[in-house]
């Protein structure tokens, strides 16, 4: 048995741009909740886990939409033209039912035969990371066309303390299709191990001079793009701001665990917004 270690992340240029967009908040759960023993017996097992208490109060109480559901809608509002190849979901805060794997639900909901799977435990950079993978997975599909799905919600059933990031206080989706783009497409740089003060000469280095930025809670200042919405918030932004024709759009972040600084730029020619 060995460890191997992978090189750092390069930027992933041109394969894939934005085509269409959709951001949509949830509202909860309108049913009551009606005890679930199985989910509240999962629920309290893993939460044990790592020493945490499964509060049932809390978790009655909470909008109960899980990752399936917001995915559901999200991909039916965005309606994509033709068969899809690759499919991302992207997430920090944990599925509100977890028993649900959203991205087998997603390979039979999408037009074609997708290749999904997911991306969390990364903190704000997972959807970063996520835009950077299907860059990278794109070049196996002739003409790809892919799916990034950026999921956050508000059911935690358990108490948290001391969060390192903000959390999402409402429920919220973002989707974009990406289809083919030469050489003209995102462009996704992470830089781990960057401190807190040394980011504002990173992006001075990677965001393109004339271009839009918009910057998550990890980045705080005049560009931090919906601090309420978690992960999520600077690509919900970027949903409301892609109607500036010819500006190319930069998008931020960075996690304060890893120190990891992720920034997406995107080019001028901005997708056509649904949301």
């Amino acid at each position: 048995m060995f460890l191997s270690i992978a090189p750092p992340a390069p930027a992933r240029t041109g394969r894939l741009r934005p085509a269409r967009m959709v951001a949509r908040r949830f509202g909860p759960d309108p049913e009551p909740y009606r005890t679930d023993p199985l989910l509240e017996e999962y629920l309290s097992d893993m939460t044990g886990l790592y020493g945490r208490r499964f509060r049932p109060d809390r978790h009655a109480a909470s909008s109960r939409v899980s990752f399936t559901e917001m995915a559901d809608q999200l991909v039916r509002d965005l309606e994509p033209p033709g068969p899809v190849d690759l499919i991302v979901i992207a997430h920090t805060t944990p599925d509100a039912d977890p028993r649900r794997v959203t991205a087998c639900y997603l390979n039979e909901l999408a037009p074609g035969d997708p290749l999904a799977f997911a991306v969390s435990d990364q903190g704000p950079a997972a959807p970063f990371t996520a835009l950077r993978l299907l860059g990278t997975y794109s070049g196996d599909f002739p003409d790809c066309r892919a799916l990034l799905l950026v999921l956050e919600q508000t059911t935690l059933p358990y108490d948290v303390t001391g969060a390192p990031y903000p959390l999402p206080v409402q429920d919220i989706g973002v989707a974009m299709l990406l289809e083919p783009a030469g050489t003209d497409g995102a462009v996704v740089h992470q830089r781990p191990d960057v401190p807190a003060d040394g980011t504002a000469a990173l992006l001075r280095e990677l965001v393109p001079d004339g271009a839009l930025l918009l910057t998550g809670p990890g980045l705080p200042g005049a560009g931090t793009a919906a601090p309420d919405l978690g992960a999520a918030g600077v690509w919900a932004g970027f949903a409301e701001h892609c109607a500036e024709p010819g500006r190319p759009i930069a998008l931020a972040d960075r996690d304060p665990v890893s120190g990891t600084l992720s920034v997406a730029v995107f080019p001028g020619e901005p997708p056509h917004d649904h949301s």
